[in-house]
């Protein structure tokens, strides 16, 4: 062997990866010594064997070959090896094809892609480099010798040496040009200049990592350079403190690509992509944390709800809905203080993490984030006017994990909502039973729906001017066969809570139709019945044409049918509002607004809407003669309905006192237990079959 055949060979066997060559046929010439205890063999073994015999899959081998001979340059490719003891070594090669005279061979560098092995490799070369003579690394620094130069310059890696004292590059290999944009001349000509290329906020980094790096070991950093056109570039360096020959000997290759996925990867795993605030896994360590290191420092916790966004989203589409959340998350984030912490919980709850933990500013607070929230929120040209709901917890007076502060503070958000919009409310222990009522009223409302349970009652409505029968309201009730009798006003409020009303108004329109249809050939007068619509129904997307094809379908003229919704669900959302109650109003269903004077109570909107009937509630009626203002605040809406071209109808009539006056200020259409009591379908059908008068202007 030659000389520099055997300083070259010298030099390989100390490299920490593993380094073979090849012939066209795939015959080792040469396996260094880390790639002989990568697989396990004895290095006098394995020259002259066939490299197929020690691939997992030998389709691998002749495909490199071709790509190399073809492409002319280095490739890097995945390769399963198979080890002396029969497992699988997983490791990434680098091939070069070169050409010595007539002679063709194949250069590989290749690396455990197993991180321990590759640390325990390393660590073994770094022991043998501290030993190598400063003499024999003397000689292959300075060696000219052209095969040498052949097999560095086909490594992607960079090579290079440092001195410890001055930090001048000493030497390096020609991979810095790829990396770096600048030939390794420009490096070696000016030894400062990679440091130069560091970025300005790694270099103190880059500095005290060489000065700590102990003698003899080998440890590794990351830090940015700027390549030669100024594009930001993360390198991985391995580096070894030889302490004989003064040098820092390092090993560098680009991690570009795989630090962005991985902070792609980062960023997902902590943060929501819609709003770019943290998702629920990142508050749970700012939660932890904040706990771990507060030492009993109190701070609050406010889990926010928008108030029926679930609407928006079944109505006008995600991609409005999510438009309007990347909205809310800038109006948060404009809304709390700089040390604050804001997140996405889930769908449409957001959670904040306020240091001011005094009750009183909390409850400012929430009082400047309503002012946020009431400009209305803009998209396509079609305004949104959302409310939220917020519960709030402190640590630790409410609980010591973050869990249960969260736990605790949805249960204050619910009962937020049960207090109307914009509401905030304190977490207090009492609330929990509040929670266990809920679900226990939910499994009620679930037996209903499932048992079929539900049952319509029909109060009379009484033509003021005639004294006739006009129509019935449809009353839902809930006879449970365990529970006994469970009111609307409880049940009602749960299944709009949960989404279970429109299950609920689904079975509320069949029975509404069983009736009409039963009740035609019974009576020859025209007669209609009104339904009560929730909000959840009249912003669900295809609502109205919907109820007008199932009167369709069952052969009812729509006359006979009519629905009553409050001001509170037409407020949520007046464009769609209008939008469903015109097609409602177009297809023959008569609209009647129900509890008026409860809600918004806003005339101007009045005109806009397609509404025929104004039901005056009944708080107003049952109070006519204790409160002297609600007399002429009946006479007022019974006034502008008339030029509206509305009908009245006064709800809550219960006395000859009431009737009397509201027969006088022109009502046109009365209702209360007065003059008849929501009855059940049978007994209707009963008092119409004895042509028996089943209302009376003096009362049952």
């Amino acid at each position: 062997m030659m000389k520099n055949e055997a300083t070259l060979y010298d030099v390989l066997n100390h490299l920490p990866d593993g380094v073979i060559m090849l012939d066209e046929r795939g015959v080792l010439l040469f396996a260094n010594e880390a790639f002989t205890e990568l697989i396990g063999h004895e290095s006098s073994l394995l020259v002259g064997l066939n490299i197929l015999s020690l691939l997992a899959n030998v389709d691998v081998f002749h495909a490199c070959i071709q790509q190399v001979t073809r492409e002319g340059r280095s490739i890097d490719a995945e390769t399963d090896f198979l080890h002396r003891d029969g497992s699988i070594v997983r490791t990434v090669k680098s091939v070069r094809m070169i050409r010595n005279d007539q002679d063709v061979r194949f250069f590989v560098n290749i690396r455990n892609l197993t991180e321990t092995n590759l640390l325990n490799k390393e660590l073994r070369r770094s022991k043998e480099l501290i030993e190598y003579q400063a003499q024999e690394l003397s000689t292959l620094l300075n060696s000219k010798n052209q095969e040498l130069e052949e097999i560095l310059g086909s490594i992607d890696e960079i090579i290079w040496y440092i001195d410890t004292k001055s930090f001048a590059l000493r030497y390096v290999n020609n991979a810095v040009e790829m990396i770096f944009g600048f030939n390794r001349d420009a490096f070696l000509s000016d030894s400062d200049l990679w440091q130069q290329r560091i970025h300005p906020d790694d270099r103190a980094l880059v500095r005290t990592f060489f000065e700590t790096l102990v003698p003899g070991l080998s440890q590794e950093i990351r830090f940015r350079i700027h390549h030669s056109n100024q594009e930001l570039r993360w390198l991985s360096s391995r580096i070894h403190h030889h302490p004989k020959l003064n040098l820092y000997i390092g090993i560098t290759r680009d991690i570009t690509e795989h630090k962005t996925q991985s902070d792609e990867i980062t960023f997902l795993a902590y943060y929501d992509p819609l709003t770019m605030l943290p998702n629920r896994a990142k508050l749970k360590l700012q939660l932890e944390s904040r706990i771990e290191h507060s030492a009993g420092t109190p701070f609050a916790l406010l889990l926010l709800d928008l108030d029926n966004f679930k609407n928006i989203n079944d109505t006008m589409g995600h991609e409005v809905g999510d438009q309007i959340l990347i909205e809310v998350s800038r109006r948060l984030l404009l809304a709390k203080e700089e040390h604050d912490f804001c997140a996405r919980f889930g769908g449409d709850e957001f959670v904040l993490l306020l240091q001011n933990a005094d009750p009183i500013e909390i409850g400012h607070f929430c009082t400047r984030l309503t002012e946020h929230f009431k400009n209305p929120f803009t998209v396509n040209d079609i305004s949104f006017y959302l409310s939220h709901s917020i519960g709030i917890t402190f640590y630790p007076q409410d609980a010591f994990i973050g869990e249960d502060l969260i736990k605790h503070a949805d249960t204050a958000m619910y009962e937020a909502k049960s207090k109307g919009r914009n509401q905030f409310v304190y977490y207090h222990t009492s609330m929990q039973r509040a929670i266990h009522n809920f679900l226990h009223i939910e499994s009620l409302v679930r037996d209903g729906l499932t048992h079929h349970l539900f049952e319509l009652y029909f109060q009379p409505l009484i033509n003021s001017k005639v004294l006739e029968l006009e129509g019935f309201e449809a009353l839902l009730r809930l006879p449970h066969p365990t529970e006994g009798f469970v009111p609307p006003d409880t049940f009602i409020s749960v299944a709009e809570t949960n989404g279970d009303i429109l299950s609920i108004g689904d079975e509320v329109l069949k029975q509404a139709c069983d009736f009409i249809e039963i009740l035609r050939p019974l009576r020859s007068k025209p007669f209609f019945v009104a339904i009560n619509i929730s909000a959840k129904q009249l912003h669900q997307e295809h609502f109205s044409r919907e109820l007008l094809d199932y009167l369709h379908q069952r052969s009812i003229p729509t006359s006979f049918l009519k629905i009553e919704l409050t001001e509170s669900a037409v407020m949520e959302n007046i464009e769609i509002a209008s939008a469903q109650l015109a097609q409602l109003k177009a297809g023959g269903i008569r609209i009647a607004l129900d509890d008026f004077g409860t809600g918004y109570s806003s005339f101007a909107y009045l005109a806009q809407l397609p509404i025929d009937t104004l039901k005056i509630d009944k708080s107003f009626i049952l109070t006519l003669f204790e409160i002297d203002s609600h007399r002429h605040i009946v006479e007022a809406m019974s006034n502008l309905a008339h030029v509206l071209g509305m009908s009245v109808t006064a709800e809550g009539v219960e006395t000859l006192k009431h009737f009397d006056f509201l027969i006088h200020r022109q009502v046109d259409t009365l209702q209360g237990y007065h003059l008849c009591r929501p009855l059940p379908k049978t007994e209707i059908l009963r008092l119409i079959k004895a042509e028996a008068p089943y209302f009376t202007s003096s009362g049952l």
